[in-house]
């Protein structure tokens, strides 16, 4: 009987599920210290699903779930806490991506999708709870800002007034932009999570369980051809759309212009591989091109013009293979 009723304990209480509670709680407890990693929680959770299986892997989960949610509970962090679980389903999203053999894309748009709507679930379940519409708050928080930004200029009694009425412009611009471009950016910031997670989640398994992912090196994944077409759409909707038509315009182009850049950097990191660059050489390349943002474009249209160049040599690959059979 005493063994019976200890079960629960140990379950509770074995190595896995505390590392993983550790996990939870850290960038809720620590945010100065720990705060980035809460949005790499799909890392681990996907790496004790593939290596453990989604039953045991489960279980550990769940519990670990709980001993977080429970230490939020009692030392105040449980809205923070909340939100880390967030990333649970994302988790299970692209462990099912991968165990079906999918390819990274759709294993990346399905990851995006169940992410989205975890977080407008948790976000506005939040802002029922407190009485208040997150968006509208989010929109409100920007423009306080912008126009904070505004009263410090004008307060400076030293600027040359052509200064203060071009700051005063340039924060008419952003307070009019912003509507437009915030479901676009909050978007990308959804696709960007669930890229951070699924490269950080390939890197780690790839390292220490080799041959467990069927997913291919990051320098290899490949965007399908056809979402060309929604970079064309986008571009046409900028061009010629207003109102509803150029804000959903804009939003498609920030969308694919950061897929494409994901898809340069893998071109990139393919070359890089290929033409046996030294590593001190690839580090001073990375630094250019995140202080250049030019270098940043420049991987966006490597990654588009890949559709066409085929940088990776990708069919010349299959009709080997094709030849060969």
């Amino acid at each position: 009987m005493a063994g019976q009723n200890s079960a629960p304990w140990r379950e509770l209480l074995n190595g896995p599920t505390l590392l993983l509670a550790t996990v939870f709680i850290l960038p809720a407890a620590l945010p100065s210290l720990f705060g980035w990693a809460g949005g790499l929680t799909a890392i681990p959770v996907f790496f004790i699903l593939t290596v453990t299986g989604t039953g045991q892997g489960g279980k550990y989960i769940q519990n670990s779930a709980l001993v977080a949610v429970g230490t939020g509970f009692l030392f105040n962090l449980l809205p923070s806490i909340l939100f880390g679980l967030t990333l649970v389903p994302l988790a299970y999203s692209l462990s099912y991506s991968a165990a079906r053999g999918d390819q990274e894309w759709l294993a990346g748009a399905r990851g995006s999708l169940v992410l989205g709507a975890t977080w407008l679930l948790f976000w506005f379940g939040y802002g029922a709870v407190h009485d208040f519409n997150p968006y509208q708050q989010l929109l409100t928080f920007l423009d306080t800002g912008f126009a904070q930004t505004y009263d410090y200029y004008l307060s400076d009694t030293e600027l040359p007034v052509e200064t203060v009425v071009q700051v005063e412009q340039a924060v008419r611009r952003l307070q009019s932009l912003v509507p437009k471009i915030l479901p676009g950016i909050l978007i990308c910031t959804v696709i960007t999570t669930v890229w951070l997670n699924m490269v950080g989640s390939a890197a780690l398994i790839n390292r220490l369980k080799p041959g467990q992912l069927s997913w291919k090196p990051y320098s290899e994944w490949r965007l399908p051809d056809q979402l060309v077409w929604v970079a064309v759409g986008a571009g046409i909707l900028l061009v010629i759309g207003r109102g509803a038509a150029g804000t959903i315009g804009t939003g498609l182009a920030l969308i694919c212009s950061l897929v494409y850049f994901f898809q340069g950097l893998a071109v990139m990191l393919h070359l890089l591989a290929k033409w046996g660059v030294p590593p001190y050489l690839r580090i001073l390349l990375y630094l250019f091109l995140v202080l250049q943002s030019y270098g940043l474009l420049l991987l966006t249209i490597v990654g588009l013009a890949d559709i066409w160049f085929d940088f990776r040599n990708h069919n010349t690959d299959k009709s080997d293979e094709h030849g060969g059979s």
